[in-house]
């Protein structure tokens, strides 16, 4: 515990993070997702990674909204097992596909299985105090960003010498392993005090004390009685698993302007942050002009430029090497937001990035040395992730308890919208028919974002993670804000908002 003499004061989540393995995960699921490697694997046909890619997408929307059910009722680490269980066995059924529609069907199982990771980050955040929160899940996105560069240095390896189904497979071997250390991860506080189970949430904090060496807690977490939930916070009624985290429940007065608002930046995040990694292996194919001609000698003093027609082109080394520079910029990013995010707020952070992307989505159109378009490829990217680790931040911050697992489900949900269609605009709109236009729609796209994110009306730096659906009122905000501990963690606020502690 942070403060053990003032342990009765504290609520479930004021203890640091839990030494039992969490940010692997991430690297998991991030060396497994299904763009990636697919797009790696296009070589199966021609197209094949704009079909099966809009086929994943869809199906992790599909899945997102049956996400909601078992995420409001059964617990965090459940849902997560689950998922990664299915991943695992999807996953590595992809590699024994016979044809091109079981492939497409597999790998779109395996987005549907997929969304189920947003539950691990919900997971990690409910467990954070205030002060240390936004810090420690940017630096928790540094593994997604080493399981995005080790697939392509996989790819690399694997693709030209041993085919697509090699890939897939050993894409899936990590998942099998770290099954094993599922066993290790807590359940939610957090979910088990709001479910109404304040026994089993006092247990694992204590487990929690135990393994960090610490005393436990000397008072007891209960939930709060029926004055406190009809006047102050947390509508918890006796049939509360029956009506927890519904889908209506985000668009709550207090709630509504904010999930719409956060709709659309979540399609946008995703519109760009897919857009960039389509691009990164056709952009140098349409400034073909700006680096000269290929020539290679066909005979003695004689040179012919070499055109290939084919409809389904392999990746060269040059394509693995993009991707990969690309790829090291969600790392370098993250110092940045380390330092905004406290400092200037959840809102201009992410203004600050969605307005940096459109303004490098711009300079890319132009026509420059490879090296230099290599560079801006690299902020692109490293401003999508960095737009991608706030907003994650921002909506589990934003929602309360009970409806926080629905709302970065559905939010995640409709990111894919943004998955699904930036293919048509990367893949159909830039070729097809003119590359400025498709270039004009992402910067119009990141810059409407940018806007928007300044006028989300909640700014949840300092602020605790709330409980229940009425704690957005302003008076409760400002109650909030006012009643923190010496060194800022409002551990007597929230309190109030978990219920009471009971010595």
């Amino acid at each position: 515990l942070q403060n053990p003499d003032r342990a009765q004061t504290h609520c479930p989540h004021a203890i640091p993070a839990p030494r039992r393995p969490r940010t692997p995960w991430r690297c998991c699921f991030s060396l497994y997702w299904p763009g990636t490697s697919l797009r790696l694997a296009a070589q199966l046909r021609p197209g094949g990674h704009h079909t099966s890619g809009v086929c994943g997408h869809v199906r992790r929307r599909a899945w997102r909204r049956r996400l909601g059910a078992p995420c409001r009722t059964k617990p965090p680490r459940g849902v997560f097992g689950l998922s990664l269980s299915l991943i695992a066995y999807f996953g590595l059924l992809c590699s024994f596909s016979p044809s091109f529609f079981w492939l497409v069907s597999l790998r779109g199982m395996v987005g549907f299985c997929i969304s189920g990771a947003t539950s691990s980050f919900t997971l990690l955040s409910e467990y954070l105090p205030q002060t240390y929160r936004a810090k420690v899940l940017i630096a928790y996105n540094v593994f997604w960003g080493l399981g995005s560069s080790f697939e392509v240095l996989l790819a690399y390896m694997v693709l030209p010498n041993l085919g697509w189904r090699y890939l897939t497979a050993f894409s899936a071997l990590p998942l099998f392993i770290f099954m094993l250390a599922l066993g290790f991860l807590p359940e939610s506080a957090r979910y088990l005090l709001a479910s109404g189970q304040p026994k089993k949430a006092a247990a694992v904090i204590d487990q929690i004390a135990r393994d960090n060496r610490k005393p436990p807690m000397t008072g007891r977490p209960v939930a709060a009685s029926v004055t406190e939930r009809q006047s102050f916070l947390v509508p918890l009624r006796p049939r509360f698993q029956a009506d927890r985290g519904t889908l209506l429940s985000l668009f709550h007065p207090n709630y509504r302007r904010t999930t719409l608002t956060l709709f659309f930046m979540w399609f946008g995040v995703a519109f760009l942050y897919y857009g960039i990694v389509l691009i990164s292996t056709e952009i140098f194919q349409f400034h073909s002009d700006c680096y000269g001609s290929s020539e290679v000698t066909v005979g003695h003093n004689t040179t012919e430029i070499v055109t290939d027609e084919s409809c389904c082109r392999s990746l060269q080394p040059d394509d693995y090497k993009a991707m990969l520079i690309s790829s090291f910029g969600e790392f370098v990013i993250i110092p940045f937001n380390l330092i905004t995010i406290d400092a200037l707020g959840r809102r201009w952070t992410m203004a600050i990035n969605y307005g940096l992307t459109s303004v490098f989505f711009g300079l890319t159109y132009i026509c420059v040395p490879k090296a230099v378009t290599t560079a801006f490829l690299f902020m692109i990217r490293a401003h999508a992730a960095g737009i991608f680790n706030t907003i994650y931040i921002y909506t589990v911050e934003v929602y309360p308890t009970v409806v926080r697992s629905v709302g970065l489900g559905v939010c995640s949900s409709i990111a894919r919208l943004g998955s699904m269609s930036t293919p048509f605009v990367a893949q159909v709109l830039m070729p097809d028919v003119s590359v400025l236009l498709a270039f004009c729609v992402y910067v119009t796209v990141a810059v409407a974002c940018a806007v928007l994110a300044l006028l989300l009306p909640i700014e949840t730096r300092g602020r605790a993670m709330p409980q229940g659906l009425v704690e957005a009122d302003p008076d409760i905000v400002a109650f909030r804000a006012d009643s923190v501990d010496g060194e800022g963690r409002g551990a007597t606020a929230e309190i109030r908002m978990q219920g009471r502690s009971e010595n």
